[in-house]
């Protein structure tokens, strides 16, 4: 009985406390006086005896309503060149403190960590994480809490160290890496935070209710902070580079001798403050080498694959350039347009020459743009305006080809400078901003071989977001503009390309221009949505016009289409009978294209949720009422595709685990059959040490589909959209292991082989493109019309049995293998100055379609020659 009354006092004395805080927690500082603390982990100075200790936690996972497990105590003092942070987390049971070692950013185990509004703008902050096995993670926070940049590198310094009482740490974090006003007096907004890994457990300083909406605006306050003075941060950080590339599927008498590349290079990355608020981050002659290679992938539906960014320099400091034109909560079909993608700089070239004949004929290809430079300038005025400014330049690449008549040199790639601005405001005490984005790209263009590229391209964008009612209430807007710029060629090439279709023969509303030189597009979106509470939703509105081109320096799926979107959820933040939180949301979209033709409509709900047990689910069921295209013909009418369902999810045991598994699967068809398919995959996760981990994830996907594009062709007057019937198996296995000798010294391993078939039969063509019923929509061709020439490798049909060829494509079937592979030893010998050892290994090619992607991987995965990449590669910070 004593001890149900002490856990209902417990209760509510917290709920109570938490009613009666109208006002944020306040903690106040004090200027060292004496000799600083020792970065130790002991916290046994004297100097962290003249301030006291912060207090009070409260609750936020999994429970907000109920008290913490184990308190948690902070203490910050400062100089004119650093803060310092004691943390002291209490442990009833000190064994069973979680000190799992990961690299920087991984948040492995038990950790604490505190988060700075050095503006006190209630938007932005800066996050400092320290394990209590010694790992650093540090973020940039923007957006109110919604974007979490962990690519932010600060230098900073901390120790940690477990005792009988649970575990300290203690923190040394310059000013210099944080940005702030030049008041003689400053206050900030503060947050604490700790993880009690074994009870997944989070705790505030300042309460934060799971169903409140913002993260920084809910901040306490630091006060205390005099005579500190901003200081502009410079930082250099030289590298030298050494590489080996050897083997590779080339000629035995390939003149090139491209069996061993040696290259040694230099470079330069750097950080220069022009104020305290604003810096220019920039790069010399980048070199990406120790960077994970991208997953396999395969698309046959035409549109283009995304692949994330992974190199530190665009990586880091993203979010200010990071302009969505749909959120993500909307979904559809326009989930992924961006003003900015990074990875169009240094990508592949644009121009392909031609493939290794082995007799007469070699070509050595670059891989991959030259990036010659690259700056950045970002950073946040006392005002609340945010600034972003990125220049790019990238080298103008040749192929070199050796035929017959010599050597000679052509260019596949020209000079090009990619240039992106953007400006953001804040108002109504951080409640609101308002923005622009510019982009531009501009290439030199010297000969004609190149001229099918645009010689300019523009885009802007102005968005606002505002909120009310204690951020529970937002609308976002945005709207943009492009225009390209070339030749006639191009201008044509681009109207008639994937995204545009312009050339669409049932399509009385849009044109192909053969003479025009530039052309331009808009695109937008209005949405509104209520987000605090038990029950959120959003609606709204997005659109893009037919000349709307952005992939030059961006992202763009698709144009010439009108999206409604509107969802709801109910969410249950807090602890049930059987569910640690659980949430289900419903979601509906509806599309049409610029003429008023109904496109598509589809409702999706889902679950997910997490049990008393710690294992997570999700389950999801999608439903398709119609499903029209404006590109599955390439160029053609509106195609009706078969609408269907899918349904699917995955579960996973408790992340707490030493070992973890996740089951994911997915699986649909069309209502008419017509179209089946699913997915299966399991995760698994080992930890057997503190210091290794283990990942490997199979994945299989297996398909039919009876209408799938295959070729577009012509017979006198007559247009064949030819499709088959596809059987299509696509398996991956991903596999990764982590070892830390170390925090600050790990070896990293990645592998993954993958392997894509496809065998198609059943040909056919568009007969009637929106006919209800399938069998209505194509003219199917019967096996004698139908002839496989093995010496061409080509298909031959005679659908008027007139004995003449008229339609005549290439054999579709493929079977195609990639190994992908990177071995990184990474060694921070000083705080931000890092050593890699780098062994990457890639093999790609084909082989036979008849045999099963089981037999294939098994047997042809290593067939070809690998390519061994070897690379050091070593860096060196100067912070001043």
């Amino acid at each position: 009985m004593r001890l149900i009354l002490t856990t209902l006092l417990l209760q509510f004395t917290v709920v109570a406390g938490l009613q009666a805080q109208t006002s944020p927690p306040e903690y106040t500082t004090q200027r060292v006086e004496g000799a600083v603390p020792t970065i130790d982990g002991k916290l046994d100075d004297p100097a962290w005896d003249q301030v006291a200790w912060g207090t009070n936690f409260f609750q936020r996972q999994p429970d907000d309503a109920a008290p913490v497990s184990q308190e948690t105590a902070f203490k910050i003092l400062y100089d004119n060149r650093y803060l310092y942070v004691a943390w002291r987390a209490f442990d009833s049971d000190p064994d069973k403190i979680e000190e799992r070692l990961g690299r920087r950013d991984d948040f492995p185990g038990d950790w604490v960590e505190i988060n700075f509004d050095s503006f006190n703008d209630k938007r932005t902050g800066f996050s400092f994480s320290a394990s209590a096995s010694g790992v650093r993670g540090d973020e940039f926070i923007s957006n109110d809490g919604n974007d979490w940049d962990s690519s932010w590198n600060p230098y900073w310094f901390f120790k940690a160290q477990t005792d009988d009482q649970g575990y300290t740490a203690e923190a040394r974090i310059p000013f210099s890496q944080l940005r702030f006003g030049k008041a003689e007096s400053q206050t900030w907004g503060l947050q604490v935070n700790r993880r009690l890994f074994r009870e997944q457990e989070m705790s505030s300083w300042a309460p934060v209710k799971q169903n409140q909406p913002g993260w920084v605006s809910r901040f306490g306050v630091l006060k205390g902070l005099e005579g500190i003075k901003p200081r502009r941060p410079l930082e250099i950080q030289p590298y030298v580079l050494g590489q080996v590339r050897t083997g590779g599927d080339f000629p035995e008498n390939d003149p090139f001798d491209r069996q061993t590349d040696e290259r040694l290079s230099v470079g330069l990355d750097g950080r220069i403050g022009i104020t305290n608020d604003v810096v220019v981050d920039f790069t010399i002659n980048p070199d990406f080498g120790q960077v994970e290679a991208d997953p396999g992938a395969i698309n046959l539906d035409g549109f283009q694959i995304f692949f994330r960014e992974q190199r530190p320099f665009f990586v880091e400091g993203r979010n200010i350039f990071d302009y969505r034109l749909t959120q993500a909560e909307a979904g559809g079909p326009y989930n992924g347009d961006l003003l900015f993608y990074s990875r169009r700089i240094g990508g592949a070239p644009s121009r392909f020459v031609g493939e290794n004949t082995g007799v007469g004929r070699f070509v050595r290809q670059p891989e991959n743009t030259t990036i010659l430079g690259a700056a950045k300038v970002s950073g946040k005025t006392r005002q609340g305006l945010s600034l972003g400014l990125l220049s790019s330049f990238t080298e103008r690449e040749f192929a070199t080809i050796i035929d017959n008549n010599g050597e000679t040199k052509e260019q596949v790639e020209p000079f090009t400078s990619y240039n992106v601005g953007r400006v953001q405001q804040d108002f109504n005490d951080g409640q609101s901003t308002i923005g622009v984005m510019l982009t531009s790209v501009n290439r030199d263009l010297q000969t004609p071989e190149l001229e099918f590229l645009h010689n300019s391209a523009y885009s802007s964008g102005l968005d606002l977001v505002h909120r009310w009612k204690d951020r529970a209430w937002q609308l976002r807007a945005n709207m943009v503009w492009s225009q390209v710029r070339g030749t006639e060629a191009a201008i044509t090439r681009t109207q008639t390309a994937f995204e545009h279709n312009f050339q669409r023969p049932d399509a009385d509303h849009l044109r192909v221009d053969s003479t025009a030189t530039r052309l331009s597009g808009t695109g937008g979106t209005l949405a509104l949505g209520e987000f605090d509470g038990n029950w959120v939703f959003e609606s709204g509105v997005t659109f893009r016009s037919p000349g709307l081109e952005l992939n030059d320096i961006g992202f763009l799926n698709n144009t010439e289409q009108v999206n409604f979107f509107a969802w709801g959820a109910r969410r249950w933040r807090n602890p049930t009978k059987a569910f640690n939180r659980f949430q289900w949301n419903h979601n509906i979209y509806a599309g049409w294209d610029w003429s008023g033709e109904a496109l598509n409509r589809s409702y999706n709900t889902n679950i997910w949720g997490q049990f008393k047990n710690f294992s997570n689910f999700r389950f999801f069921l999608n439903l398709e009422q119609q499903d029209i295209s404006r590109n599955a013909l390439r160029g053609g009418p509106l195609f009706r595709r078969p609408p269907g369902y899918a349904l699917g999810g995955g579960i996973g045991t408790d992340q707490r685990k030493k070992f973890r598994t996740y089951f994911y699967f997915n699986g649909g068809q069309g209502y008419d059959k017509n179209v089946m398919g699913g997915q299966v995959g399991l995760e698994f996760a080992y930890q057997p040490t503190d210091a290794l981990s283990l990942y490997l994830e199979p994945s299989f996907n297996p398909s039919t589909r009876r209408d799938q594009y295959i070729t577009t062709l012509q017979d006198g007057e007559r247009t064949g959209y030819v499709h088959g019937q596809i059987k299509q198996q696509v398996f991956s296995l991903t596999m990764r292991a982590t070892y830390n000798i170390t925090p600050d010294f790990t070896i990293q391993y990645y592998a993954q082989p993958f392997v894509a078939r496809g065998v198609y039969d059943e040909f056919k063509i568009v007969d009637d493109p929106l006919a209800k019923n399938f069998d209505n929509r194509f003219i199917i061709f019967p096996e004698s019309a139908v002839n496989f020439n093995q010496e061409t490798n080509r298909y031959q049909i005679d659908d008027d049995t007139d004995r003449a060829v008229d339609w005549e494509f290439r054999d579709p079937d493929f079977n195609f293998l990639q190994f992908r592979s990177n071995l990184v030893i990474r060694w921070e010998y000083r705080p931000s100055s890092t050593l890699f050892l780098v062994w990457s290994q890639g093999t790609s090619g084909g082989t036979d379609p008849s045999k099963s992607v089981f037999s294939a991987i098994t047997e042809d995965l290593f067939a070809g020659d690998l390519r061994n990449t070897f690379l050091v590669k070593g860096t060196y910070r100067l912070v001043r």
